[in-house]
């Protein structure tokens, strides 16, 4: 054991060494900010060791990490997209409803505002001249208020914000950022479809494609569960949900446009695996950015989470990523603690790209996507945060017409994972027992044991 954190203390100075050298070349790649992650402990990793099959990575594979470092680093491809223009959406009586801007590390926020969580009294540190309060509310899922504020130019950057505040509330501020769905959608279909591979990546996928299986257990869970999804509306009427106890409620301001096709495909995802009167509760916060984009603000996604942690939900579905923000952080923190599993997306932007949250907080599961053949979808994030693989290249999926049609990515894949820890929860009413559990059931991929493409391994 000593040596094998030695080994990886080394091979993590050398990544480092090394990325400060290339960081010119990878930053011209990246389209988004790179953010100062602190070290975390993914949650699967925490979870005791006695309930499921341990796969450490054996020390060999260091040494030859180390080998293989400046190969990889050279082969990284770029994003697959960049993060959107910011856009302005107004009412039909053509009033601004929501500015999106960009801020000074590239991701989408809306303009000039920001969000505090607090306590009631804490209202009175917000009278200042430059700072107005648009909204304020509370928040039973974790028994604090939440204030949206609008701030002066001169008062819109973060040590600015926290100058006004006291020292219990410096860290509980962050901008209302805008989050965005994971898929990509109009995809060819399979037999014409192929997904650019990563060679080093394609490797690891050949080499454990062998051992990986079609397995004969049940696809329905045999419990009814009871499972939360923060998204787009759905068309709940669609025929892959009939059967179903659903409820859904919209967090957005009415003005803005929506769309049912990204809810309903997620929906559809986890109703092939939900036995028959189980329970689907649908926060809507997702407004339509444009035909491919959907866009949701923190204010809403937090309002979504607080709704569905009232409906007692055994987990919480979240196809979608964006920034770092305390404020999400804090609120996410607070569910976990209550008992209720949050599973995340990594995101879609690429093996270059830094971690996207909330997938990459420690107290949720994240989940990137492979392919039929099991090969890692080229353009999942990566990272030490990644907990599962799961099916989400052009995958079938409920469409709000009837139909059913193809879409691919991470968002596509962690509704199964919910599905099945939702399943394995039930039946035992352990969330330590039901992860652990879910950890045996992955079928390792890649390098052997846990590795930042497939993180655990991929479950079927």
């Amino acid at each position: 054991m000593k040596c094998r954190s030695l080994c990886q203390l080394v091979v993590g100075g050398i990544i480092f060494s090394m990325g400060s050298v290339l960081s010119s070349d990878v930053s011209a790649q990246l389209t988004i900010g790179r953010q100062i992650i602190e070290p975390v402990t993914p949650i699967i990793d925490r979870v005791p060791v006695d309930v499921g099959t341990v796969r450490d990575v054996l020390e060999n594979q260091v040494e030859q990490g180390v080998g293989s470092t400046f190969e990889t680093l050279n082969n990284i491809p770029a994003p697959q997209f960049t993060v959107p223009s910011p856009l302005s959406l107004t009412s039909p009586a053509g009033n601004l409803v929501l500015k999106e801007v960009k801020t000074p590390d590239g991701f989408l926020t809306v303009k000039r505002e920001w969000l505090v969580v607090g306590s009631e009294a804490d209202k009175a540190h917000f009278t200042h001249p430059d700072i107005t309060i648009e909204s304020s509310h509370y928040l039973t899922a974790i028994d604090q208020w939440i204030y949206r504020l609008k701030v002066s130019t001169s008062l819109d950057e973060l040590s600015q914000i926290r100058n006004n505040l006291p020292t219990s509330l410096k860290a509980q501020v962050g901008r209302n950022h805008i989050y965005l769905a994971q898929s990509m959608d109009n995809l060819q279909s399979p037999e014409t479809y192929q997904i650019p591979e990563n060679p080093e990546n394609q490797k690891n996928s050949q080499d454990k494609q062998a051992s990986i299986e079609t397995t004969d257990k049940p696809k329905v869970c045999q419990v009814p569960v009871r499972i939360g999804m923060i998204d787009t509306n759905i068309a709940h009427n669609h025929q892959a949900l009939k059967h179903l106890v659903i409820e859904q409620q919209s967090f957005l301001p009415q003005a803005l446009p929506t769309t049912q096709v990204h809810g309903t495909s997620v929906a559809s995802l986890l109703a092939d695996n939900m036995l028959t009167g189980s329970h689907l509760y649908n926060a809507s916060v997702f407004y339509t950015r444009n035909s491919i984009s959907q866009g949701a603000t923190l204010l809403s996604l937090i309002d979504g989470l607080n709704y569905l942690v009232g409906q007692h939900v055994d987990a919480i579905n979240m196809s979608l990523a964006g920034p770092e923000n305390p404020v999400l952080a804090n609120v996410i923190e607070k569910i976990s603690e209550q008992g209720i599993q949050i599973i995340a997306a990594v995101g879609n932007e690429g093996p270059a790209s830094p971690p996207l949250f909330p997938a990459a907080y420690p107290s949720t599961v994240a989940v990137t996507a492979v392919d039929s053949n099991h090969a890692i979808y080229r353009w999942a994030n990566q990272g030490n945060h990644v907990d599962f693989a799961a099916s989400g290249v052009s995958v079938e999926v409920a469409h709000p017409d009837g139909t059913i049609s193809r879409e691919t990515g991470t968002s596509m894949a962690t509704p199964f994972v919910s599905a099945r820890y939702a399943c394995l929860f039930r039946a035992s009413s352990n969330q330590a027992q039901a992860l652990a559990t879910l950890r045996d059931q992955a079928v390792d991929a890649g390098a052997p044991g846990r590795d930042p493409v497939f993180g655990v391994g991929i479950l079927q």
